[in-house]
């Protein structure tokens, strides 16, 4: 088993735990498990990039640290660390929508037509969603945060079914956190499934964008002078 499959394993295991501790409401469980699994998930794109032997992506290593900043902030729980987790996760997604739109996400008119429904899903998520949200206080930071994944979903299309999906995946993980702060509706299991769609969300994306790192070509052989090749 190489080592890019030992990681993935290792991340799905850890990630499997804490999906349960999520779902039983261990908070002991939970805490312990959590910072773990965005390191792994790094440790899973090196061990990839390695195998490959391409360069390793220092814009994908970043948004998986604001990522596990993200994941480690919003523990604290509250507000504050609410919004807070929210920059770090904007960052995040914002390197990998940056990173889709740069490499041509829109050129093809049916892109277009991806982000028109994802704008009209996000609309309509967050009009059922304003009042729990104002309450809160967080309804325009919600708002902002929203335009920033319909871009990085639809955009993620772009590199194919694995990448897109990875992105939905992640769109729909916030927009379940997003039902929760406004108890709009009860979602059974909803803790579990937003960790498991982004767990999941995340592993496609990351094992998308490291498969697309081109192999380094190999070098030309040595030819031998005419002269020096034996008859």
């Amino acid at each position: 088993m190489s080592r890019s499959r030992q990681a993935a394993v290792l991340y799905a295991a850890v990630g499997a735990v804490h999906v349960g501790s999520a779902a039983v409401h261990h908070d002991l469980l939970d805490n312990i498990t959590k910072p773990l699994l965005m390191p792994l998930l790094a440790l899973y794109a090196v061990a990839a990039y390695r195998v490959r032997g391409a360069r390793i992506s220092r814009r994908l290593m970043l948004s998986l640290a604001l990522a596990w900043a993200g994941d480690v902030t919003l523990q604290v729980g509250g507000t504050v660390g609410l919004i807070v987790g929210m920059i770090f996760f904007a960052l995040a997604y914002g390197i990998y929508a940056v990173e889709f739109v740069r490499t041509g996400a829109f050129r093809r008119r049916r892109r277009w037509l991806y982000l028109a429904g994802y704008c009209a899903v996000a609309a309509g998520a967050l009009a059922w969603l304003w009042p729990g949200l104002s309450e809160r206080g967080v309804a325009w930071p919600m708002a902002g945060y929203a335009a920033l994944m319909t871009v990085m979903a639809a955009s993620a299309t772009s590199w194919g079914w694995r990448v897109g999906i990875g992105g939905g995946l992640l769109f729909l993980s916030d927009t379940l956190i997003g039902v929760g702060l406004a108890e709009a509706a009860d979602v059974p299991g909803r803790d579990a499934l937003v960790m498991a769609t982004y767990l999941v969300g995340q592993y496609l994306v990351v094992s998308g964008w490291t498969s697309r790192a081109p192999s380094p070509e190999p070098s030309a052989p040595v030819s031998r002078p005419a002269d020096l090749v034996p008859a």
